[in-house]
């Protein structure tokens, strides 16, 4: 049921981008199709190489899971599936609210009128990051499923294998980017463990969240490549390229007082 909520948020991201391109292309403001706005046209690229992040991970944990019903997993590979599976749940659940908010947007004053049927699509985007567990929920999981699992080792070897066969160099470099946010995810991770359950518990949330975007850079830096082999077409590598500039690691040192001031009812 998670991984299906993670499908039903690629699924939801699809069909609002298809309709924001559609209205782009008839809606003409400022002398010109929006389609033809270089604003908006940025805008679209950007929820577009969400939803391919999240489509390239969505599948990924769907092949695992594949593999781990027909009892054909490694050990290795039944380990993954039980990290990534809250994992891809909790991030596609974020993005698909943040990219269907934005698709919203896009149509102007439309996208708020009822009989358009476009606020359909927000609020049914809005239950998938809650049922099933809630971020936070499946954050502790993603601690629980390290614990259990001995830390980020599958994950690190994974992201290997993935990597391997990227040459292109704007893809190496992204390829680097990824590694070097995986080494310091696993530094966040050991260090607020040693320092006790309540800086693990605390900054959970960004750690998994950052854990999901590094392995949605990385699915879309390989089939980047793929792309470019195969098809001798650069869209897979502009959408990696949009993904990685939105940024990856969202680790941050917090203060726990501050966290207690701010959460508590105002004087």
């Amino acid at each position: 049921t998670r991984t299906w909520n993670s499908v039903s948020a690629c699924a939801l991201m699809r069909r609002g981008l298809a309709l924001a391109r559609d209205f782009a292309r008839k809606r003409v403001a400022f002398g010109a199709p929006l389609a033809q706005k270089p604003l908006h046209l940025d805008t679209l690229a950007g929820l577009q190489a969400e939803f391919e992040g999240a489509l390239h991970l969505t599948f990924f944990v769907v092949e695992l899971l594949g593999r781990n019903e027909a009892q054909q997993a490694s050990t290795e590979q039944a380990d993954l599936l039980r990290l990534l599976t809250p994992v891809a749940k909790l991030i596609t659940g974020k993005q698909v609210v943040t990219v269907l908010s934005e698709v919203i947007e896009s149509f102007g004053g439309a996208g708020y009128v009822e009989d358009t049927g476009l606020p359909m699509l927000l609020r049914d985007a809005q239950v998938l990051p809650i049922w099933e567990g809630t971020t936070n929920v499946l954050s502790l999981d993603v601690l629980r499923a390290l614990q259990a699992g001995g830390g980020l080792t599958v994950f690190k070897r994974e992201l290997g294998f993935v990597l391997q066969g990227v040459r292109e160099p704007d893809l190496v470099k992204i390829s680097a980017r990824v590694e070097q946010t995986a080494e310091q995810a696993e530094a966040w991770f050991n260090q607020a463990a040693a320092a006790g359950e309540a800086q693990l518990e605390a900054g959970a949330r960004r750690f998994a969240l950052t854990l999901g975007r590094i392995m949605e850079l990385a699915l879309l830096a390989r089939h980047a490549q793929w792309s470019l082999d195969h098809e001798q077409d650069r869209r897979a590598f502009a959408a990696a390229r949009r993904f990685a500039a939105h940024g990856v690691k969202l680790l941050a040192a917090m203060d726990a007082d501050d966290a207690r001031m701010l959460a508590r009812d105002e004087d």
